[in-house]
């Protein structure tokens, strides 16, 4: 029998790492234990729960190894639900069901009885006997449910206020790489003397077929490089008085 860490010992890091290599849903996503996939792409897999609650019981789980939902990447969070709405219509039509139940248990607490962050798709018909996971009403006064109004609202705030900053530095550089890219080199003439000598057929295009010399330069991107900013019609009558002369 394995030895059990000594959690009380570890960092947090280490726990983490601990969980990653003794989670059971990794090592499915890895291959190491078979499972019955039903979806499969470079972010998340999904498979039929192998103590489902019901038939086509689907669970929805990142590659990578997550333990809750906070701590998903925002780009694989929407991936992941985006594609489980696409799952969840795909169990309707196969199961011809119009019904479903989806949820997450979101920590120990919440239920969770795994490491690894996942999502339930359980396909539901009338008097399945599952439960409706009915929340109940408990009786609070208004200044009790009101308390964390505030420090939410603020935390969201800030919340956003990061993405959007994100987001923002993210579409700057974009835009500065793109910026980049769209500069033209700056031509060298002798390099480009050399090039058009050493080319007669492009010489005598340039001089007697310019026009077609442009749609030649489109199609060719190390021409195109090459030939960048130059304005054709004009280079075409130097070499033109060049060669007269």
């Amino acid at each position: 029998m394995a030895e059990q860490p000594d959690f009380d010992n570890m960092t947090p890091e280490q726990i983490a790492e601990y969980q990653k290599q003794n989670c059971i849903f990794c090592k499915i996503i890895k291959g190491e234990i078979p499972s019955r996939k039903a979806y499969d792409d470079d972010k998340i897999v999904s498979v039929l729960d192998i103590n489902p609650a019901a038939k086509g019981h689907l669970l929805v789980m990142t590659k990578e190894h997550y333990p809750i939902l906070p701590l998903i990447p925002f780009d694989t969070a929407s991936h992941m639900f985006r594609t489980t709405k696409g799952l969840v219509n795909a169990l309707k039509q196969a199961i011809i069901t119009n019904k479903t139940t989806v949820f997450i248990a979101n920590g120990a607490v919440a239920g969770q009885q795994s490491p690894h962050f996942l999502y339930h798709i359980v396909p539901r018909e009338n008097n399945d006997g599952l439960d409706n996971f009915v929340v109940p009403v408990k009786d609070y006064k208004e200044e009790e449910v009101l308390q964390y109004l505030a420090p939410i609202r603020s935390r969201l705030d800030a919340m956003m206020k990061d993405f959007k900053a994100r987001t923002g530095r993210a579409a700057a550089k974009q835009a500065e790489i793109k910026s980049e890219e769209a500069k033209p080199n700056p031509v060298n003439s002798h390099e480009l003397a050399k090039f058009i000598e050493d080319n007669p057929k492009i010489k005598d295009m340039i001089l007697n077929n310019p026009e077609d010399f442009k749609k030649e330069i489109e199609a060719n991107p190390e021409i195109k490089k090459l030939f960048a900013n130059l304005d054709i019609a004009k280079l075409s009558a130097a070499l033109s008085a060049i060669k007269k002369g």
